[in-house]
């Protein structure tokens, strides 16, 4: 009896480690998006985006800094993107106001022409400055526009250049509650520790995987989980697009003011803080 009643005490001892297990779908992908776009209460970074066409041994590169602030955890947020080269594209900026039940406020300025340009909802999925990555992809989609589902756990094994890291992931997928033109579904794989994703691709409504993500060299910064090389492809145009972060110039909570985030920086950016 005394070995039973052992038994059952050990077991009830265990009930809360099963149950912080067993987290859904949603938590498992707020967190994802959590550990992706909201590190600190603001950051900066300075990035390399380098952006193969079909066929081309040698990138185009296009260097660029990034501010963003979060208004609340998890909701809205903004961003404030300032190109320092080409020549072509230097000094032309990007601003977004992050939403959550509505569609995200963008504007792109381009000093060649000296126009403010909106990029309406329907063209969150085009192009981000002829890159692999979109539009929606920079700021980062929203959790809640999909329905999400964990599909499997997998050990998932990414080879970086002098070592193989193999990461115990979350195996998930997305769909868009509105159906969207180009997005079917997204399939996710989070890193269990961080929440990071590691791998996503994006499917199309014939099935095929159109884009596809994938996350390297991940290591903290100011104690945040943060992504220092990120490889977007886009499989049926054979291209692909590199982001490479600077870690000398990228930190959180470094107190960036909220009224930065305006329609007059675009023209007049922020110099300050983004150097």
């Amino acid at each position: 009896m005394k070995t039973t009643f052992s038994i059952l005490i050990a077991f009830l001892l265990l009930i809360p480690s099963f149950a912080a297990a067993e987290e859904s779908a949603d938590e498992i992908m707020k967190k994802a998006h959590l550990s992706s776009y909201y590190s600190g209460d603001d950051g900066r970074s300075n990035m390399a985006m380098l952006v193969y066409a079909k066929g081309a041994k040698k990138p185009l590169k296009k260097i660029f800094s990034m501010l963003k602030i979060d208004l609340e955890e998890g909701g809205q947020q903004k961003f404030f993107i300032y190109f320092q080269s080409p020549a072509d594209i230097k000094k032309t900026t990007f601003l977004v106001h992050k939403k959550v039940d509505e569609d995200d406020y963008r504007r792109l300025y381009l000093p060649a022409s000296d126009k403010v340009i909106p990029i309406a909802g329907s063209r969150k999925q085009d192009p981000f400055m002829g890159s692999d990555y979109s539009y929606e992809d920079i700021s980062g989609r929203h959790f809640n526009k999909d329905h999400h589902k964990k599909i499997g756990e997998e050990a998932l094994t990414v080879k970086e250049k002098n070592k193989s890291i193999t990461y115990q992931t979350f195996a998930m997928e997305s769909v868009p509650k509105i159906k969207e033109e180009k997005i079917a579904k997204i399939r996710s794989w989070i890193d269990k520790k961080t929440y990071t994703p590691i791998r996503v691709e994006f499917i199309n409504h014939d099935g095929k995987v159109y884009k596809r993500y994938q996350s390297y060299q991940i290591q903290k910064i100011d104690g945040f989980p943060t992504i220092m090389r990120r490889v977007m492809e886009s499989p049926l145009d054979d291209t692909r697009t590199i982001i490479l972060l600077n870690p000398k110039k990228t930190g959180y909570n470094l107190g960036v003011p909220e009224d930065l985030f305006s329609d007059r920086s675009l023209k007049n950016p922020p110099m300050k803080y983004l150097n």
